[in-house]
């Protein structure tokens, strides 16, 4: 009676301690997916952000009169030429 009664302790035990052993095995791996899963958005993000580029756009104005001189707000704004200084001027 009492062998029997060991045992079933002994198997109470050892199957709490292989339950116990899954279920930590099974939080694992949840964690690990989720870091994957979050790597991977991440990933995605930081190849996404640089598809989204937005470039700047100038718009001239159409049309008008043949012989008509242009505004003179436009003709300021337009670069025509870009002068160079070199650093060394700057500094010296």
């Amino acid at each position: 009676m009492k062998t029997s009664i060991f045992l079933i302790l002994v198997i109470l035990v050892i199957s709490a301690m292989i339950w116990k052993m899954r279920k930590s095995q099974a939080e694992e791996d949840l964690a690990r997916r989720k870091a994957l899963e979050r790597k991977r958005r991440k990933q995605k993000e930081a190849i996404a952000q640089d598809d989204e580029v937005i470039w700047p756009v100038i718009i001239r104005p159409v049309g008008g009169k043949p012989g008509s001189e242009e505004d003179p707000a436009t003709e300021g704004s337009q670069m025509t030429a870009i002068e160079f200084e070199p650093s060394e001027k700057k500094a010296g």
